[in-house]
């Protein structure tokens, strides 16, 4: 099981239309984030955490809840959300961090087994999860293809002609990278 780790902000502003977001209209991209992340939780049960700043807040400590199933994380007064984040990323076994934030990332890359993704790309993921476990719970005889190669008569795979597979490898940061994001 993956912990996907979530910096919120980072997510709902690289995530939705570039809007002038007020206090109100932040909450309502909160649920709406929540909202998403609940639906793909309820079909890979994956342990997923969202940290929202908190620093501006006068909460001495840090303050969790747990809604639908998403563990939500407020960082204490004084303290950034990319603290938090950096913190649970030292102590995760097995985690993937969604951010565009280049300190995190950098901490993260040092880390044995942990790996980082866009929050757009983890946005297109999570759609394409969700939309295929709704098709595959309506019509399971609409199953996708994908990744099976065409065969002839005698049962070959089909020579297109263009050359197969790539001859770089690699690194293994990005195979585990790669590795997490089909677990998900």
């Amino acid at each position: 099981m993956i912990t996907v780790i979530i910096d919120g902000y980072n997510f709902i502003f690289n995530s939705y239309p570039k809007i002038n977001i007020k206090a109100e209209k932040l909450q309502e991209l909160r649920n709406k984030t929540i909202n998403l992340l609940s639906q793909y939780y309820n079909v890979k049960k994956n342990k997923v955490v969202v940290v929202f700043d908190g620093y501006k807040t006068d909460e001495p400590s840090e303050a969790r809840y747990t809604i639908d199933n998403i563990e939500i994380v407020y960082s204490k007064r004084g303290e950034k959300a990319d603290e938090v984040i950096m913190r649970m990323v030292s102590i995760a076994e097995n985690a993937l961090v969604v951010t565009n934030d280049n300190e995190i990332k950098r901490y993260a890359e040092k880390i044995y087994n942990v790996s980082c993704i866009s929050p757009e790309e983890f946005k297109l993921l999570i759609y394409g999860i969700i939309e295929e476990s709704r098709i595959s719970a309506g019509n399971t005889d609409n199953a996708r293809n994908e990744g099976y190669e065409e065969l002839d008569e005698k049962g070959d795979r089909k020579n297109s002609g263009k050359k197969r597979g790539n001859p770089h490898r690699l690194s293994k940061k990005e195979r585990l990278k790669l590795q997490k994001i089909r677990k998900l």
